[in-house]
């Protein structure tokens, strides 16, 4: 089904690509982001394919809804991505701001869609509301476990998830979350776990690379991961009740990733050191995405070895192993 679809954060990192997927399907998207220009739509859109037929790019703020609803209307948009968000740090450091953007934007989304009778809304919700390891006996979370948010940032994605329940419940708006951890992909250039796609940018470079926290297990998800699961979601027909789901990924170690790199990159040096990122050290490795994979008959299709290589293709082929 083609349509014309809004992206909010279309310009930043996920949304750049998702937006690349959308156009590339034959949508028209209108991309709405604080920060249009300057951003890693630059790097999946250069400058000669921005000026693509079915792409209005429009910078403002998530929160302006009468900005957004004559937006809508005049684009005749019939689904919205949101996408939009400061990232953890961001929040953390900046509550009121984070609070604003992360959970008066994404009310004023839904409320939007509402009155423009959207057909579907599209969401990204993060893993954050979970709690510590510690605070759980299964070893993969399904999408209902127990929301124990350990900041703030946490605490806003679980406020929207019930945002989302709730605009679905009240208002009959088809609502879809996705929930996300550690997404990784050429071009991710801020936040406190672009580290992985700045080392590969390192080794795509030919740079020798020091993976340090060798023993650490993360739920790797490759940026074109989330972007199929949200075509999908976009595409199908089911009615979307208001869920949040845990978004595929594929739980291994960096051991794994230096192997793969190393693999990939044969003349590359690639040392791995054996610390455990202090940070990490009770976050939950590994989520489950039955859920997901049950209602809109998707299975994982970017493993680690599948996402690393493509990251290091597209670094190559993008040119930015260079400093930015």
């Amino acid at each position: 089904m083609s349509g014309t679809i809004l992206v909010t954060g279309g310009a930043g990192f996920i949304g750049a690509y998702v937006t690349r997927k959308l156009l590339d399907e034959g949508h028209r998207v209108v991309v709405y982001d604080l920060q249009p220009d300057r951003n890693v739509l630059d790097l999946v859109l250069p400058e000669k394919n921005r000026a693509h037929s079915r792409l209005r790019i429009e910078a403002g703020e998530v929160t302006d809804g009468w900005r957004l609803l004559d937006l809508c209307k005049l684009e005749h948009v019939d689904a919205i991505v949101h996408l939009a968000a400061p990232l953890t740090m961001a929040t953390i450091a900046n509550p009121p701001i984070g609070i604003r953007d992360i959970c008066l934007g994404t009310s004023t989304i839904f409320s939007v869609a509402k009155a423009i009778g959207a057909r579907r809304v599209v969401w990204t919700s993060s893993v954050a509301v979970f709690g510590a390891k510690s605070h759980y006996t299964t070893n993969a979370l399904p999408d209902d476990a127990v929301q124990r948010p350990p900041d703030l940032y946490g605490s806003c994605k679980s406020l929207c998830e019930n945002l989302a329940l709730r605009a679905h419940q009240l208002d009959d708006l088809d609502v879809v979350g996705l929930r996300l951890s550690i997404v990784y992909g050429a071009g991710r250039l801020r936040g406190y776990m672009s580290y992985p796609s700045h080392l590969m940018r390192e080794a795509a470079a030919g740079d020798a690379v020091h993976v340090k926290y060798g023993p650490q297990s993360l739920h790797w998800q490759y940026v074109e991961e989330i972007a199929d699961m949200t075509s999908v979601a976009l595409a199908s027909s089911r009615e979307g009740t208001g869920k949040t789901y845990n978004a595929f990924g594929d739980t291994r170690s960096w051991h794994d990733a230096a192997a793969i790199i190393k693999s990939l990159r044969p003349a590359l040096r690639v040392t791995v050191g054996d610390e455990i990122d202090p940070a990490l050290k009770n976050v939950v490795e590994h989520f489950s995405a039955e859920g997901f994979a049950t209602d809109y008959g998707y299975d994982l299709r970017w493993p680690l070895e599948s996402g690393i290589a493509a990251t290091l293709d597209t670094y190559d082929r993008i040119n930015l192993c260079v400093n930015s």
